[in-house]
């Protein structure tokens, strides 16, 4: 049950991220990259394994992945311009910084 719901985050938190990059250029975009980095964060505080923090950051992959290529009928999420470019790496980088920065538990 925690995969799934460590899955279905991170499909959360990649569509989100997907539609809030194009919205008011510099502001959208850095939204999106620091919400990146918050829902890889809370994947870590609520699931504890470092193994569901992977499960969300290759859902979001997969939703950015996806809304990065052509569709059936030519749509396209996210351009190939100097927003869309920034806000693949950025997110890469966001989840990277993420999940190998330190958190201390107050449990």
């Amino acid at each position: 049950m925690k995969f799934l719901k460590s899955v279905f985050l991170g499909l959360l938190v990649g569509f989100s991220a997907t539609l809030l990059h194009n919205i008011f250029p510099p502001f959208g975009l850095i939204g999106a990259i620091i919400l990146t980095y918050l829902g890889v964060k809370v994947s870590e505080q609520i699931f504890i394994f470092k193994r569901y923090q992977i499960y969300t950051s290759l859902a979001w992959l997969l939703v950015v992945v996806r809304a990065g290529s052509i569709g059936f009928a030519d749509e396209l999420l996210i351009y190939g311009n100097t927003s869309g470019n920034v806000f693949m790496i950025g997110g890469f980088l966001a989840i990277l910084f993420g999940f190998f920065s330190k958190t201390s538990f107050t449990r």
